[in-house]
């Protein structure tokens, strides 16, 4: 039987061939002590009948509805919460409730705070300024749900679907995979989402993502449709830098442990969530694999160091360890995992918290040092590792503080980038000198087709070419 995870993601029961999310499902967040009374139809005065009742059991009268509904809102212990809900007046009595803003496509951008936490805003080599003008030049595996391939916000070049109708189903399917869960867009938002106008901004803005589905939409699904996607991130070794596994499960799978060793031999990145259940990650899958790089979940409410702000959503203590969160050795790093607003299905935003949250921020991180030249997935991890800081506090009690993502130091974290959609407009130069390093300016005539020195190709724009062919290749450059 699978169970469905409450915020700290009860395990009991399930074996290491159903692995399932890392992450908290959609609950109401209720509000302890705030209450909305909705009152009977019938009732002509309900700023009248709110004061008699507020008098009457001692609570704080908030807003009072009139037209929409009659009613009000108010602030008081449980207690007078039932004593109201009693009243003939009143119709029904509910508890407040959080809402998060979604996103749509004409919303501005907002930059989330494991992106602020990690440093990754205030980098100037990742030019996060809400314009899509440049992407960073990478590609990154998503193994989850899918991915909402119609995402304004994501830039998926690839897709395959391994989760199949049956654990017999036999064969991926590519050009499939869209996410009908919510959880592996979620992963690509933190990870990748495109640094524009819109939505949120991720740790290696616009970089090419690979949706690979290995769950099903209820996030869950079988260790072998996990290994078949691995699989196929191995077959493409070649052009995948960094695969995210925001999932996994009690206990361990040899076979799925020797297609992570043979995938990372081939060049691949691996990186996993710790798990949700406040316990060793030791006895979790893949988390306690000795090739990946393995992430617990920080608790962080500002976006900022120094763990003066309010308490998280979940009510966790600013920069300490999620509450939820898994730890031990097995774990190397840690980032923003608490209260995350990131990317959703259909075309929204939602706020999750879990491990699987603070994977992709790690991720990101880890594409941001491929794009910078780092080839061998050990040195990016330990790059990763000596690169973060331990300004924050590590309460889990295992005496094991593991370093906080960090990717402020402009020297290491240079990623390559190419154009976005909103890379400067690439003219006709009459000198062909291509100073905004447009890849697609081109000499096709005039005074540029016979003479070498106006077709000077100061930023080597490969693209650059004379018609006459004395200037098709410019030996100035």
């Amino acid at each position: 039987m699978i169970r469905q995870c409450n915020r700290l993601c009860l395990w009991a029961g399930v074996t290491a061939v159903v692995p399932i999310l890392f992450a908290t499902v959609a609950v109401a967040q209720v509000v302890p002590n705030r209450y909305i009374v909705v009152l009977n139809d019938n009732v002509g005065n309900p700023r009248a009948v709110a004061a008699q009742l507020g008098a009457a059991h001692g609570i704080q009268i908030g807003f009072v509805y009139k037209h929409a509904i009659k009613g009000f809102s108010f602030g008081g212990p449980a207690a007078a919460a039932q004593a109201i809900g009693r009243s003939p007046l009143v119709k029904y009595v509910e508890q407040d409730q959080i809402r998060e803003a979604n996103c749509h496509g004409n919303d501005p951008q907002v930059v989330p705070t494991g992106i602020q936490r990690s440093f990754a805003s205030s980098n100037p080599n990742l030019t996060i300024d809400g314009i899509d003008d440049l992407r960073i030049d990478v590609d990154i595996a998503i193994i989850d749900t899918g991915i909402d391939i119609d995402h304004f916000d994501l830039n998926v070049v690839a897709r395959t679907d391994c989760s199949g109708g049956s654990p017999m189903n036999g064969s991926c399917t590519d050009d499939s995979g869209d996410d009908g869960n919510g959880h592996g867009t979620h992963v690509s938002g933190s990870a990748a989402a495109i640094d524009n106008e819109f939505g949120v901004v991720g740790m290696a803005p616009g970089a090419r993502l690979w949706a690979v589905k290995v769950l099903s939409d209820r996030g869950s699904g079988y260790t072998s449709w996990i290994i078949a996607g691995i699989d196929y991130v191995t077959l493409h070794a070649d052009q995948i830098d960094v695969a995210n596994m925001s999932l996994g499960g009690s206990g361990s799978s040899s076979a799925e442990n020797a297609a992570i060793a043979a995938s990372v031999a081939a060049g691949v990145t691996y990186v996993v969530s710790a798990g949700n259940s406040d316990a060793d990650a030791a006895g979790y899958t893949p988390a306690s694999h000795p090739d990946v790089i393995t992430v617990s979940a920080l608790a962080d409410s500002d976006g900022a160091e120094g763990g003066v702000g309010g308490p998280t959503c979940n009510g966790d203590v600013d920069d300490t360890l999620a509450d939820f969160s898994n730890w031990g050795s097995t774990v190397e790093i840690t980032a923003p995992g608490d209260c995350i607003l990131s990317l959703y299905k259909d075309g929204m935003c939602a706020t999750i918290s879990g491990t699987s949250m603070s994977s992709p921020h790690v991720a990101g991180a880890a594409a941001l040092l491929a794009a910078s030249g780092y080839t061998n997935p050990f040195d990016i991890r330990n790059t990763l590792i000596a690169t973060g800081n331990f300004n924050w506090v590590d309460d889990s009690g295992d005496g094991i503080q593991e370093p906080m993502l960090d990717v402020s130091n402009t020297a290491i974290y240079a990623p390559a980038t190419v154009p976005g959609s909103a890379a400067p407009s690439c003219s006709i130069d009459a000198d062909c000198d291509d100073a905004d390093a447009c890849t697609t300016d081109t000499c096709s005539g005039g005074s540029c087709s016979n003479t070498a020195i106006d077709c000077d190709d100061a930023n080597a724009c490969p693209a650059d070419s004379c018609s006459g062919g004395v200037c098709s290749h410019d030996s100035s450059s």
